[in-house]
C-alpha cells in the first residue's frame, strides 16, 4: 500500500509543470529558513533536504545542485543570525561544508535513481529490437482510445499486420537479416505516422497500429501510406517480403481491445489467404457495416513489390 502511495505521489509530482515545482521548492526553502530564524534553533536536516530532493527528482541534477547550494546558503545565514555566530568562527564553515557534501550526495543518488527508474519503465513498455511500443503500452493506449470513443463517439482504427515470409528470410539470409528487416519496417511506419498515432511490435513479426480520430478513407490512406513506405524499405534491402494488414475502425460500442485485436488478426489472415501483400479493413460500432478495403494481392509467382 505504501509503495502504491509513493508511486502515485511521484507520478503526480512529475506531471506538474517544472516552473510550478521550482516555485513550490523555493517557497518551501524560504519557509524552512523563516522557521529556523524564528525559532532560533537548528531545524532538522530533512526540512532543508525536502525542497532539494523535490527539485532534483523533477528537474535532474543540473537543477538540484544549484538548489542544494541555495539551501546551504539559506541555512547558514539563518543559523548565523539566529544563533549569533560569527563568520570568522570555524564551526559555521565546517557545518556548511558537511551539509553541502550531504546535499550533493542526495542530489547525485536521487538523480541516478530517477534515471534508472525511467530506463526500467521505458524498457517495460517498449520493444528492445525496434524501439517501438510493446503489447503492454499498445493495449493501455488502445483502451484509452476505446473509452474516449464511448464517451464522444469519435472513431479510431486499430490495425494488425505482420511481415510475410519472415521465416523464409530467417532461414535463407540469417536471423540478423530478419532482425534488420523488422527494424526497417518499424522505422518506416514511424516516419509516416502522426505524433498521435502509435505503432507497436507485439512479438515476432507481429505489429499493431493505433490511429486515433481516424476511420473511413482517412484510415485506408494512413494504412496504405505506412505499408507503401515499409515496402519501399523492403525493396531497398532486397528482401523477398511484403506486409499483410487487417484493420478495424471502431466507434466504441459493445467491443473491447482484445476483441478488436482478434478481429484485426482475422482480417489479416484473410489477406494472407488471398495472396498476401494487402489491406483489409472493416468498421464496427455505431456505424457498423461500414467500408471494407482490400489491396489486390500480387500475381502468383510475381515478386511482392
Amino acid at each position: 500500500m505504501m509503495t502504491s502511495f509513493f508511486a502515485r505521489l511521484a507520478a503526480f509530482i512529475e506531471a506538474q509543470p517544472r516552473s510550478r515545482v521550482l516555485f513550490v521548492s523555493a517557497l518551501l526553502l524560504v519557509g524552512v529558513g523563516a522557521l529556523d530564524m524564528v525559532t532560533g534553533q537548528i531545524v532538522f536536516l530533512t526540512f532543508y533536504a525536502v525542497p532539494v530532493a523535490l527539485t532534483t527528482w523533477v528537474m535532474g541534477r543540473k537543477a538540484g545542485l544549484p538548489f542544494a547550494v541555495a539551501a546551504i546558503a539559506v541555512w547558514t545565514v539563518t543559523e548565523h543570525y539566529s544563533q549569533h555566530q560569527t563568520w570568522a568562527g570555524g564551526v559555521i564553515w565546517w557545518n556548511c561544508g558537511m551539509r553541502l557534501t550531504f546535499f550533493v550526495l542526495v542530489v547525485v543518488i536521487l538523480a541516478a535513481l530517477h534515471d534508472t527508474l525511467e530506463v526500467e519503465q521505458r524498457l517495460a513498455r517498449s520493444d528492445p529490437l525496434t524501439g517501438l511500443a510493446n503489447l503492454r503500452q499498445f493495449t493501455e493506449q488502445a483502451q484509452f482510445e476505446l473509452h474516449r470513443a464511448r464517451r464522444t463517439g469519435t472513431p479510431f482504427t486499430l490495425a494488425s499486420f505482420d511481415v510475410d515470409d519472415l521465416k523464409v528470410i530467417n532461414d535463407g539470409y540469417g536471423h540478423a537479416a530478419g532482425d534488420a528487416l523488422l527494424v526497417s519496417v518499424a522505422a518506416a511506419w514511424r516516419r509516416v505516422l502522426r505524433s498521435t498515432d502509435l505503432v507497436a511490435r507485439l512479438g515476432g513479426d507481429e505489429f499493431a497500429v493505433l490511429l486515433p480520430d481516424t476511420a473511413g478513407e482517412a484510415a485506408d490512406h494512413a494504412l496504405q501510406k505506412g505499408r507503401q513506405e515499409a515496402l519501399a524499405g523492403i525493396k531497398e534491402g532486397g528482401w523477398p517480403a511484403s506486409l499483410s494488414i487487417g484493420a478495424v475502425s471502431c466507434f466504441g460500442d459493445h467491443v473491447d481491445v482484445d476483441n478488436l485485436l482478434r478481429q484485426a488478426d482475422a482480417l489479416m489472415y484473410e489477406v494472407k489467404a488471398a495472396g498476401k501483400n494487402g489491406v483489409s479493413r472493416v468498421t464496427v460500432g455505431t456505424e457498423s457495416g461500414g467500408s471494407v478495403h482490400r489491396s489486390p494481392p500480387p500475381p502468383k509467382g510475381a515478386p511482392p513489390l
